[in-house]
């Protein structure tokens, strides 16, 4: 096998284990995070799933910002954006499960398995990859709501099925990195509204006026109004 053969390989390969991993770990899969755990390129492959969840929250948007009428370039821009926010939001969830942990009596994380614990945390991210729907009206935040839930679930399960936690100390690391992220975000959210909402408006071009709910009324009411005529 020549290099320019194991470079296709590697490349084509790497798509292959994402589709991999997410699948598996949404059923619960010890073996996708066992894998995680051990190995450096699925590391980066559940990183590489956090980001996409991300991208599919806001591509869930993407109704939004065509209605805004934003150029192709700054539209994927706004993926990007979106995309590495959910990779800090995993980032801040794993320091957040170290911060805790000697809290436990048992099942204390060495600093050795950063890799392995941010790997976990970002994999539990694979349900995300759902997000497109969550930005339907009507049904769409509940969904959204039980995608944060099955991510938590998820992050507590890895902890304990490849790290070895007792469930106990898992659940507590995940559930608390999960709520103290939860926290920093919604505190942060507040705090960085104006600047953050900012930064928004100079990556989209836009600030976003209609939510997809006020795309819905809009359309409701002119419908209403041709029936009227």
């Amino acid at each position: 096998m020549g290099p320019m053969t194991a470079l296709i390989g590697d490349i084509l390969g790497f798509p292959l284990l994402l589709i991999e991993l997410s699948t598996t770990a949404m059923g619960f899969s010890a073996a996708a995070f066992i894998r995680v755990a051990a190995s450096a390129e699925a590391q980066t492959a559940a990183l590489t799933i956090a980001f996409l969840a991300g991208v599919s929250e806001m591509l869930g948007q993407s109704v939004i910002l065509v209605v805004n009428r934003i150029p192709l370039y700054r539209f994927l821009a706004s993926l990007a954006f979106t995309g590495f926010t959910y990779v800090l939001t995993a980032l801040t969830w794993t320091l957040c499960a170290f911060a805790v942990a000697p809290l436990t009596r048992v099942g204390l994380l060495d600093i050795s398995s950063v890799g392995a614990v941010a790997g976990i945390v970002s994999l539990a991210f694979a349900p995300r990859l759902l997000g497109v729907f969550s930005i339907a009206p009507y049904f769409g935040a509940a969904f959204g709501n039980v995608l944060e839930i099955w991510a938590m679930l998820l992050a507590m399960f890895g902890l304990h099925a490849a790290l070895g936690l007792p469930v106990s100390a898992a659940a507590f690391c995940g559930g608390a990195g999960w709520l103290a992220s939860y926290v920093l975000r919604m505190s942060l959210g507040h705090l960085l509204a104006k600047p953050l909402g900012d930064l928004r408006v100079l990556v989209s071009g836009s600030a976003l006026e209609k939510t997809p709910q006020q795309i819905i009324d809009d359309v409701m009411e002119t419908l209403s109004g041709e029936r009227r005529t």
